[in-house]
């Protein structure tokens, strides 16, 4: 059975970033060096990695720990040994959203976070075609869909929704990821006195997310209480 259980994002100050992730959602640190942190909520590992151009900030990858290596490499046409310390291989999906695949997992702290990281969500032309691989690869299941042709899919524990992308929205790829809290109006004043914005209530017809946060380099986090379907 695989696990998404990594998600990784070029930093243009990795620190700082984590130092932020640490106050407002209390995720404990695995390991930290000048250009690698890497935080952890006591089950999936947050990276945050130095960028390696301006326009490459922001998410860059997911990370799934898997049983059987070969058997995915088999199922996906393209990859390459992976670089990194934390990672065995990396591949891609079919819209090209990089995934990093590790046997023996990504490292997590051995304490809980009360806010644990569940969400990852992407924009795709062609949701039915990423469900489909990552169904096949990953044995991800369907369990919901929206009325703009969305669909989230899920491993048991951690949600993905894949996001219908019309014309003129949100750019394909990466979007956003998502912590459950306890108490939306406390976690957006951990963030305000973090030095950002309280973030927005989103839309009545989305159906999980509470809030839009951004973290201090915009990346997109949602704020949830009800959480997300798995």
């Amino acid at each position: 059975m695989s696990q998404l259980r990594c998600l990784t994002i070029q930093a243009k100050d990795p620190n700082r970033l984590a130092d932020f992730y640490r106050k407002v959602f209390e995720l404990k640190t695995i390991s930290e060096e000048p250009s690698l942190v890497r935080l952890s909520d006591g089950v999936f590992t947050l990276v945050l990695l130095k960028q390696q151009g301006e326009s490459s900030r922001g998410i860059y990858a997911s990370g799934f720990q898997v049983e059987n290596l070969d058997g995915v490499k088999e199922k996906v046409e393209k990859g390459t040994k992976a670089s990194s310390s934390y990672s065995d291989w990396q591949v891609a999906d079919p819209d090209g959203n990089l995934i990093d695949l590790n046997r023996k997992g990504f490292g997590a702290a051995q304490g809980k976070s009360p806010f644990p990281i569940r969400h990852l969500a992407l924009y795709t032309a062609d949701p039915k075609r990423l469900a489909n691989f990552y169904g096949d690869v990953f044995e991800m299941k369907e369990v919901d869909y929206s009325d703009r042709s969305s669909i989230f899919v899920s491993d048991g524990y951690f949600n993905i929704a894949l996001l219908y992308q019309r014309v003129g929205e949100e750019k394909n790829g990466f979007n956003h990821f998502g912590f459950h809290v306890t108490d939306i109006e406390e976690m957006r004043g951990r963030a305000e006195k973090a030095g950002v914005p309280r973030g927005a209530k989103r839309p009545d017809r989305i159906p999980y997310a509470e809030y839009r946060l951004h973290d201090p380099e915009g990346n997109g986090i949602d704020i949830s209480v009800k959480g997300w379907k798995v």
